[in-house]
């Protein structure tokens, strides 16, 4: 598992950057590549929901072996699945096509409903797809809000620091690439380190501290002029940036499972990975909004650096929005880890050989009773019969 876990970043790691660098070589800095890209990252988020989904349904159903009677929620998994792509493809489409026109509305509208649907179709079948208990746990619910503003801020950052290394520094498209290279190997060694500190800090003090460094990097990034060197805005800026996407989407990931049942597991997975997916173009159009109506339609190389740092600005106010829900919504409290079958193992070794010890005395003392009472049986008998067999004789 880890290792196709590494082959999927080593994938993901050569594609994106190759197909980003094909989108900005092939249209020009303006509207056309504001819509390419606009395109390019709602398709992504789209493939990742159905993704997860199927993931999910496979992991829980075909993966597990036959089950008997096992019904599948084919509607529930129709109209959420198609009410979350239409709602994705209106955020995505709606900078370039406009928010209130009939080809980004309609999906809108037909998206809201499908959700309604979905809802409803959960709440009264037997066998949901989605079973609403999960809502529940106070933590799962903190844990996809809190994702989602994680994704939203972190998609609105890679966004427009990719389009700011190119269209304000001038960075070829193989630079833009290399300067992220400190992001992806300070974001390794960041997750070892913390994974090691995980176990003795609190979750909630964690989330704080990545909210704050969350903020702090988008301000930092809003400093960006167009003579900045790398060194002095753009690698501090991505350093900051690691620490804040570690400490939250490690301690996100953790305490979204605390609480489920095992037979809840695989579900909870995936819904928790949806709320990533929708976040991410969530903030790129919320991003793209604030961008576009600085800059205007025709501005181009460092014309573009005002909406570039009001949309900088604005992914350090996503950060305050997850600030806000992370001390509203996550309990104080970490998860408790329920023993281990192993662990309940030694227990009950353990109380059996205490209970034995405890009436060990006694019943060391009731063994020597009842040798003696044995012995004086035996020799009693014994006498009895050397008698009888005297008087015979006699």
């Amino acid at each position: 598992m880890s290792v196709g876990r590494a082959l999927q970043g080593m994938g993901a790691g050569f594609t994106v950057p190759s197909a980003l660098a094909i989108l900005t070589t092939t249209y020009p800095a303006g509207p056309e590549r504001n819509k390419a890209l606009g395109i390019f990252g709602g398709t992504a988020a789209i493939g990742s929901v159905v993704g997860v989904l199927l993931g999910g349904i496979l992991g829980s159903t075909i993966a597990q072996g036959k089950v008997e009677d096992r019904r599948l929620d084919i509607f529930g998994m129709a109209s959420f699945t198609i009410g979350i792509v239409t709602i994705i493809y209106y955020l995505s489409e709606s900078p370039a096509k406009g928010w209130t026109s009939a080809a980004t509305l309609a999906p809108l509208i037909i998206g809201i409903v499908l959700l309604i649907t979905f809802i409803v179709i959960e709440l009264k079948i037997d066998y949901p797809i989605m079973p609403p208990h999960i809502w529940r746990s106070r933590r799962f619910l903190a844990s996809c809000a809190t994702a989602l503003c994680l994704m939203a801020a972190l998609n609105a950052h890679f966004y427009f620091s990719s389009l700011a290394f190119q269209d304000v520094l001038g960075y070829t498209s193989l630079k833009t690439s290399l300067a992220f290279i400190t992001h992806g190997i300070g974001a390794i060694i960041a997750v070892g380190v913390l994974s090691m500190l995980i176990p003795h800090v609190r979750s909630k003090i964690f989330l704080v501290v990545g909210w704050v460094f969350m903020i702090a990097s988008g301000v930092m990034w809003a400093q960006l002029k167009a003579d900045s060197s790398y060194w002095s805005i753009p690698f501090p800026s991505l350093i900051v940036n690691l620490i804040s996407m570690v400490c939250i989407w490690l301690t996100c990931q953790i305490n979204s499972v605390a609480d489920a049942a095992d037979e809840d597991q695989g579900v909870v997975g995936a819904v928790y990975n949806v709320s990533l997916q929708i976040g991410a173009p969530i903030g790129i159009a919320i991003s793209n909004i604030i961008a576009n109506h600085k800059n205007g339609t025709f501005a181009v190389g460092s014309e573009l650096l005002p909406g570039y740092i009001d949309a900088f600005y604005s992914f350090a106010v996503m950060g305050g929005v997850g600030l806000v829900v992370t001390l509203i919504l996550y309990p104080n409290s970490d998860p408790v880890r329920p023993p281990t079958k192993a662990e309940e193992t030694d227990v009950e070794v353990g109380t059996a050989t205490a209970e034995d010890d405890e009436r060990g005395t006694g019943d060391k003392e009731e063994i020597e009773e009842y040798s003696e009472i044995k012995a004086g049986s035996v020799n009693a008998t014994v006498y009895s019969e050397s008698s009888a067999s005297l008087e015979k004789r006699v």
